[in-house]
């Protein structure tokens, strides 16, 4: 790679240049941490070089044209960084984070063998563990999370609800909208779903709530 001198004007910018680089796995040169002194010895300049190594300038010596200033830089990582969202159940996400946990969580997916619950291999197979919300193969999602791929990340998705009820002939039922209207049917893949605070709008004595799938 090309070395990338970013210039900075506050402390706090200094700082959130080199949590990037932190985060992208790249160390100072010979030092560690944020190296507070430099900057207020008069530094604004940081430098990444081509051997992936991090330092500054102590004198500034980069003209304008060799840096990149600190605004379009942040504005680069957020297009070059940008997330791929993936949404789990909260079961699941304490699953994946506990798998991280490991010294080699790669080998131990790859070998179950780490000590979580026997139906570990159920709740991470490709075709229940993640929801249909998201474009992609999460199974390489999941590899490339655990392998440090500060791209990815896995969020609870928001829980719904629904409304159900036993009806005259003993038959458990959903609400759901016909046209506007609020009816009733057997199949819960058809029912309302919403937030629960937008449920408990539209629940009387006869609607019991339960967690949608």
């Amino acid at each position: 790679m090309t070395e990338t001198v970013v210039h900075v004007t506050t402390l706090d910018q200094w700082k959130s240049v080199l949590d990037v680089w932190f985060a992208q796995g790249y160390e100072w040169f010979s030092s560690k941490g944020y190296r507070e002194d430099y900057f207020r010895n008069g530094s604004r300049q940081l430098r990444l070089n081509h051997i992936n190594k991090i330092s500054y300038s102590g004198s500034n010596l980069y003209s304008e044209d060799d840096c990149i200033e600190y605004a379009d830089f942040m504005s680069q990582q957020e297009k070059t960084m940008a997330k791929e969202t993936y949404y789990v159940t909260q079961e699941q996400l304490d699953l994946i984070e506990y798998l991280k946990d490991e010294a080699y969580p790669l080998l131990a997916l790859a070998m179950n063998t780490f000590a979580y619950d026997s139906d570990f291999e159920e709740k991470f197979d490709p075709n229940v563990l993640f929801t249909d919300e998201f474009v992609g193969d999460s199974t390489v999602a999941l590899t490339k999370y655990l392998a440090g791929d500060t791209s990815i990340e896995f969020k609870v998705k928001e829980q719904l609800y629904r409304l159900w009820r036993i009806d005259d002939e003993n038959e458990k039922v959903y609400m759901w909208f016909e046209l506007g209207t609020p009816s009733y049917i057997q199949d819960k893949s058809y029912a309302f779903t919403a937030p629960r605070e937008e449920i408990e709008k539209h629940k009387t004595v006869s609607w019991e709530i339960e967690k949608a799938d």
